[in-house]
């Protein structure tokens, strides 16, 4: 698969938009930025639609184990991630389009941004905008890859527990391009961005975007009740020690708060 260079407007989502000039904020003067950086603003992004990607090998050995998956994506594939290659989850008639992205984000150091396309059982296009993002410690090589994905449908109502047949029977291309990082200023704080993702989210649920098939509609924020303690996902990096081992956790995401840290995984609370 080809890759074009392209500009950030490229990217359809707004929030989308927003997390990849987080990202091209906190790699200034880099290729990429390091995942110990990444602590964004947990209103820029739904940590339901992120998987991330531990690199391991390369050339022909090159893998991508999960370290994290979101409850959307598990709910789509119906199957945990944690400690499992992209091979080994992503069915074998998507492996192309998945794995060509993941290696030209790692060999070109850029942002993959893609669209796929398929029509589902009620004869709608429904589209899947995926966002690859590289971390590494240094310019000399990518580490982990933080995806984003979306599922939008004109109509919106998109089926998550049944969309995945449908690409796997067919996924055409409409889109894929990368973007390397020096596209925004220099001029910025991680509040600014914080706020450009707020908006960001606004704009994409009143467009209709239904990500991975809320058919809420355009949703209400609630106001924040102050607990004195930071409740948010930690993002907190530390190398990784193998693979995860199933813990019982009754959501994937337990998984990825214990797969770098050499720990056990402990049982997600309900």
């Amino acid at each position: 698969m080809r890759f074009k260079l392209a500009l950030l407007e490229a990217i359809k989502s707004a929030s989308q938009r927003a997390l990849a000039a987080y990202w091209d904020r906190l790699a200034t003067g880099r290729r990429f930025p390091a995942f110990t950086d990444l602590k964004p603003d947990p209103e820029m992004y739904d940590p339901k639609q992120l998987v991330v990607w531990d690199v391991e090998g390369e050339g022909r050995n090159l893998k991508f184990r999960a370290l994290y998956q979101g409850d959307k994506v598990a709910e789509v594939f119906n199957s945990a991630w944690a400690g499992k290659t992209m091979e080994q989850v992503v069915p074998m008639s998507l492996r192309r389009l998945t794995l060509d992205d993941a290696k030209e984000c790692v060999t070109s150091g850029c942002l993959v941004y893609s669209v796929f396309s398929t029509i589902d059982s009620h004869e709608q296009q429904v589209n899947c905008e995926r966002l690859l993002m590289p971390f590494g410690r240094d310019d000399n090589k990518v580490e982990q890859i933080l995806a984003s994905l979306q599922l939008t449908s004109i109509r919106g109502g998109v089926r998550r527990k049944k969309i995945l047949g449908s690409f796997a029977l067919q996924a055409d291309v409409l889109f894929s391009g990368k973007i390397p990082s020096g596209f925004t200023s220099t001029v910025g704080s991680v509040s600014q961005n914080g706020r450009e993702g707020r908006k960001a989210d606004r704009r994409d649920n009143l467009r209709g975007s239904q990500y991975f098939g809320d058919r809420r509609g355009p949703r209400r924020r609630q106001p924040r009740q102050s607990s004195g303690k930071n409740s948010c996902w930690s993002w907190k990096w530390n190398p990784w020690c193998g693979g995860a081992r199933s813990s019982g956790a009754r959501k994937p995401r337990s998984a990825f708060a214990s797969a770098g840290s050499g720990r056990r995984p402990l049982p997600a609370r309900l």
